[in-house]
């Protein structure tokens, strides 16, 4: 075994309060000026500002919120497999040593030790890279006889900075340069870094809101108007003045010496601030939209809204980022496994593994086609690697001792493989379709009708099938008068329902 030191934590319970206390809500003073500083200073190595903005706008906003843990969770729920090279004895020895690594590894965030778990957190850590562009792990190493197993710290990115071109750790945050990172002891992940365009989507879209909240604030209420013949200094006019301010509005006024006939003496007064008249609507719309594409791709299956009839539903655009996800979390993954076999096996085993992991994401493409193609090279007695196979096909080694499907001695007939397989592609077509058309009709509806539509359209779906006809006929009867009398929308919805149920396509 290669020597290894037991490491430690990289941060004391003294420096963890000692940050913590002088750590200020920067958020607060975001503007133009102190954002394009902090994207400059994130450009020359310097992340200390675009940190102490990204991670709260991350938490915070309403979009941000929902699309980033969805992308970071996307990758972490999948299944991992070790994988081998090879049917040699070397392959399978450094297989079961990477299993039992993998299994019992230990992820804690270094700020914040309550927060624990194991390598599902760990790929989540490594997934905030997609926004924050680093992710970076400590290394807490503990060797042992027979086994070495290890904590991974994920340490933030206000404790790094990158002004020579290599990430070099911080103590505190505060320190201008930092310690360089110690081979062996850190993992760093590098992807996106979404929040730099993101943060700009932010500021427009929390002035924006800023400022239809000022103009609820001062106009949602209508304001009183008292018209009058009068002088100010008059008793009418007096009696005028009590007579508006008796309705204890703050917008309120007089008008004194109107000429000509006064038909309403006192009237309400509203500010025209509709959807159409209004600017900051529109821009936060749009800035949440880009915010899903961003991180989930032209994706409606998060976020509906007009003119959008040619982006995708559960289109294959998310499946590529996953893939990609999953390629980049595994290959850093790969990296630290070196260490493992080197420890276990020696350096000629770090230099040439035999084993590694694989996150596991089904591909996207003609199931049937593909084994097909299978079937007919290995009857052409092409050397194909069942691992291989199940990576392609995104299933993973069944555990030692697990129940099988069916007896590995019984082959099943190529043909009824291949009919599986075409009925689960025929199903996904047909959702496909399904989910097409939907989106399709859903970017015609008001916005305001969206919601229900969908939830009704639910309602449709689920029906036991005593039912079903009647919830489709309810559905038609029920439909917003906006659609209702449009009878090519009507007739739109009708087939576009009608046809998944006959096509036995349903909610379960």
């Amino acid at each position: 075994m290669a020597a290894l030191k037991a490491g430690t934590s990289i941060f004391s319970q003294q420096l963890l309060r000692y940050v913590r206390e002088i750590r200020n809500a920067q958020l607060r003073g975001l503007s133009g000026e102190t954002l394009a500083c902090a994207l400059d200073g994130f450009e020359r190595g310097d992340f200390r500002q675009a940190a102490a903005f990204w991670q709260p706008m991350a938490l915070r906003d309403d979009t941000i919120s929902i699309v980033k843990p969805k992308r970071e969770k996307t990758v972490a729920r999948r299944d991992w497999q070790v994988l081998q090279v090879d049917d040699s004895s070397e392959a399978k020895e450094q297989k079961a040593v990477l299993t039992q690594f993998w299994g019992n590894v230990k992820a804690v965030n270094a700020y914040d030790m309550n927060h624990r778990g194991g390598i599902a957190l760990l790929i989540r850590q490594m997934m905030e890279a997609v926004s924050y562009k680093y992710a970076s792990h400590h290394l807490v190493w503990s060797p042992a006889r027979e086994q070495l197993g290890c904590t991974f710290e994920y340490v933030p990115l206000q404790f790094f900075e990158n002004r020579t071109g290599l990430l070099r750790f911080l103590p505190t945050g505060l320190e201008y340069e930092g310690n360089a990172l110690a081979e062996g002891e850190w993992m760093v992940t590098v992807s996106d870094g979404l929040m730099v365009a993101a943060s700009i989507g932010y500021l427009a879209k929390r002035n924006a809101l800023a400022d239809l909240l000022a103009f609820s604030d001062k106009f949602g209420m209508p304001g009183m108007l008292g018209r009058t013949k009068h002088g100010k200094d008059t008793d009418a006019g007096r009696a005028m003045a009590e007579a508006v301010e008796a309705f204890g509005q703050d917008w309120a006024a007089v008008l004194y010496g109107d000429d000509g006939m006064v038909k309403d003496p006192i009237q309400l007064i509203r500010a025209e601030g509709g959807t159409g008249s209004l600017p900051m609507p529109a821009i936060m719309e749009r800035v949440d939209r880009r915010f899903t594409a961003l991180w989930r791709g032209a994706d409606l299956g998060t976020l509906s809204a007009k003119d959008s009839a040619g982006a995708s539903l559960q289109d294959g655009e998310t499946d590529i980022i996953e893939q990609d996800d999953a390629l980049t979390i595994s290959e850093k993954l790969n990296e630290i496994e070196r260490i493992v076999l080197g420890f276990h096996f020696g350096p000629k085993a770090a230099a040439n593994p035999k084993a590694y992991i694989r996150i596991i994401v089904p591909q996207s493409e003609d199931l049937k086609l593909l084994l097909q193609v299978v079937q007919t090279l290995v009857g052409m007695g092409v050397p194909m690697a069942v691992a291989d196979i199940q990576e392609r096909f995104g299933l993973a080694q069944p555990k030692a001792g697990a129940d099988l499907l069916q007896d590995p001695g019984a082959k099943p007939a190529p043909q009824d493989l291949g009919s599986l397989m075409n009925q689960r592609a025929n199903a996904d077509a047909e959702e496909e379709r399904f989910l097409a058309g939907a989106s399709r009709l859903l970017a015609k509806a008001a916005t305001e009708d969206r919601a229900d539509l969908v939830a009704q359209m639910k309602d449709v779906l689920r029906a036991p099938d005593a039912t079903r006809l009647n919830a489709l006929a309810s559905f038609i009867e029920h439909l917003p008068e906006s659609i209702g009398q449009d009878s090519a929308q009507v007739s739109a919805w009708e087939t576009l329902l009608a046809s998944a149920l006959v096509n036995g396509w349903a909610l379960r």
